[in-house]
């Protein structure tokens, strides 16, 4: 699941189905955009496939060329400001995530005294608890404040048509009766899966029909929802 960056927050990414699959803990990577850490995560899951195995603590070399990559267990208290799609898709917290940092250019991390104080603002430190963790834009984010989808977080999964991710409009809205939620320009396109923060991004009408219930749908006429 690739987050993009937004005026607050750079973008990060994380794996869901480790866990499920694997036994391994989910992994997730901050402060790069969606597409790079999309791409970290899929290597290092590819490595855990083949038999790699996370250790707390550890550094793992030949991710990112050049560099080591080390792994630091997230603590759950962050869990719902920035994994909302894993969440959902195992129904309950705490499952284990373990977040990749990455150095500065001299290979040094944010804990190290002399690093880059650049690191902190491009990476949380989700291994502290939140209240721990030093103020900024990580612990300041309300992933829910005036949020009008209900119990459906920004960072949770939905489906959409490639053209409608492609910037055309929404003809349609509908919500599932298992509460998933699909938005279509009303052709017979592709279906993906993104993130509802950066859906409502692109198309930020579509908070009008944020209220809806399981089992509803919404058509776009004359700039205007109808609701069925």
């Amino acid at each position: 699941m690739g987050i993009h960056a937004d005026k607050q927050t750079p973008g990060w990414a994380y794996s869901i189905g480790l866990w499920h699959s694997l036994s391994s803990p989910e992994v997730a990577i901050f402060g790069l955009s969606s597409q790079t850490a999309m791409r970290i995560v899929n290597i290092v899951g590819d490595q855990i496939r083949d038999g790699h195995r996370l250790r707390p603590d550890q550094q793992w070399a030949e991710v990112i060329e050049g560099f080591d990559l080390a792994m630091r267990p997230a603590h759950p208290g962050w869990y719902r400001d920035f994994f909302g799609a894993a969440i959902d898709f195992y129904q309950r917290p705490p499952l284990p995530i373990v977040q990749l940092v990455w150095p500065d250019r001299d290979g040094r991390f944010s804990w190290d005294g002399d690093a880059d104080q650049a690191l902190h603002q491009q990476q949380p430190m989700l291994w502290l608890a939140k209240k721990d963790h030093p103020r900024g834009a990580w612990t300041d984010q309300d992933p829910t404040g005036g949020w009008p989808f209900g119990t459906t977080l920004p960072y949770h999964a939905v489906l959409a048509t490639t053209a409608v991710l492609d910037g055309c409009a929404i003809a349609e809205v509908r919500r599932d009766e298992d509460g998933v939620w699909r938005f279509t320009d009303g052709s017979n396109g592709q279906w993906v899966e993104t993130t509802l923060r950066t859906l409502v991004a692109r198309h930020p009408a579509v908070t009008a029909v944020g209220d809806l219930a399981a089992g509803e749908h919404a058509v776009a006429a004359n700039g205007a929802w109808q609701r069925r």
